[in-house]
């Protein structure tokens, strides 16, 4: 029953929802391309990937009042241009794109300013989970950062209910212990979305 009364109120709030206003349910599909960075030092070591970087994100949720929507994050970051060093010195270079990446996963909001040409403004807060392909290790770290994300652009409607964007985005993350030193990364981007309202 419970299950049912979540389907029709999920039917009700696209089918009800007015066009051309942010209510009711809320998703956005985002991806882009930018700079990024990122860094795992220990004294000794030293992993790094730093310049040009890909971005997916994504979110889910639900206006609770008009032009505020609150939502679950999720995004995906690859870093490029990786490197190792031993002692400050560099020992291996590998220049294959797909080196090092990172999963987002957090809650936030997403405020739009109709007056001012559809702009919008939105963050959020969560933790972010690394995965390295070199020949210190394959596979996840199993370490979490935390992690925040800002996003500032304009949408264009294209329908009632459906408008597309670009953005600016900027992640930031960060991790340390005295086992595994500090594992650091940020993303600054620039992002092409589709959005549900």
């Amino acid at each position: 029953m419970k299950r049912l009364a979540a389907i029709i109120l999920f039917i009700s709030s696209i089918v009800f929802a007015e066009p051309f206003l942010h209510n009711g349910l809320f998703a956005n599909a985002a991806m882009g391309v930018g700079y990024a960075s990122f860094e795992n030092a220990d004294g000794k070591v030293s992993l790094t990937a730093e310049g040009f970087g890909m971005r997916l994100h994504g979110k889910m949720g639900y206006f609770v009042v008009q032009d505020l929507a609150l939502h679950a994050n999720l995004g995906y970051v690859m870093y490029s241009d990786f490197q190792e060093s031993r002692m400050g010195l560099p020992t291996y270079m590998d220049h294959d794109f797909y080196v090092v990446s990172s999963v987002y996963l957090g809650a936030g909001a997403t405020y739009y300013f109709p007056s001012f040409g559809n702009m919008f403004v939105g963050g959020s807060l969560g933790f972010t989970g690394y995965r390295l392909n070199c020949r210190k290790m394959s596979g996840n770290t199993g370490l979490k950062a935390f992690s925040f994300n800002l996003d500032a652009g304009k949408e264009w409607w294209v329908s009632g209910h459906v408008g597309l964007g670009v953005s600016l985005a900027y992640d930031s993350g960060e991790y340390w212990s005295d086992d595994d030193g500090v594992f650091r990364s940020s993303a600054f981007m620039l992002m092409f979305s589709v959005s549900f309202n």
